[in-house]
């Protein structure tokens, strides 16, 4: 298939920022006295909605999700200058640029803080466009997908969807673009597979996959 644009996942799949994410739960895991998990146990259970995961880890008869969720912000903030963009992401952004392909972002975390980390690492110019979220009530990633794909006359069958999680593959089948999924983010090569479309663990990898 011949694609002339990328939809890109931002969290774990351009940002390597799992192992943050994954740190900052097993600090508020131990801040309320549960086990800590390993990061196999991470990437083999995390899944969308995130209260699910949750609901694996924590007693949520006894802690609001809310109030969770607020902690472990507040810890990915504080870790946060630990993170980095994935080995060969900068590179390939800016080859796909260079060869006139459409990129934007399609996430479901803030568009301020993925503008900040854009800019942070120099690929912001890579991009048309960041559709993360900007406000806690945002309507779902197929929504915003769609109607960006409508307003700027992309055609699914030209479009690429890369993500790392199973939600990013339904996200794909939603819109009706093809998908690619890469394991070096939230989920495990093994839930990865499940979805059936190709997975990648490097971005060499994923640049021979598009061609």
């Amino acid at each position: 298939m011949t694609y002339k644009n990328i939809l890109w996942d931002w969290n774990g799949t351009i940002l390597n920022d799992t192992p943050v994410a994954f740190e900052s739960t097993n600090i508020l895991l131990a801040r309320y006295g549960y086990p800590q998990i390993t990061l196999d146990f991470y990437k083999d259970n995390m899944e969308t909605p995130v209260v699910n995961f949750y609901a694996k880890i924590f007693d949520l008869q006894k802690h609001s999700m809310d109030q969770l969720d607020a902690e472990w912000c507040v810890l990915y903030n504080e870790l946060s200058p630990k993170i980095t963009l994935h080995d060969g992401a900068k590179a390939f952004l800016r080859t796909l640029h260079d060869k006139g392909f459409h990129q934007a972002v399609l996430s479901a975390f803030q568009t301020e803080i993925i503008e900040d980390y854009a800019k942070r690492f120099g690929v912001d110019l890579y991009f048309h466009k960041i559709l993360g979220t900007r406000n806690i009530v945002a309507e779902s990633k197929t929504l915003r997908g769609k109607a960006y794909m409508a307003e700027n006359h992309l055609n699914p069958r030209e479009t690429l969807y890369i993500g790392d999680t199973v939600h990013d593959f339904k996200t794909a089948r939603d819109l009706g673009t093809d998908c690619i999924l890469f394991s070096q983010g939230q989920q495990s090569p093994g839930l990865l597979r499940t979805c059936g479309v190709p997975v990648c663990e490097t971005y060499a990898e994923l640049m021979a996959a598009i061609g």
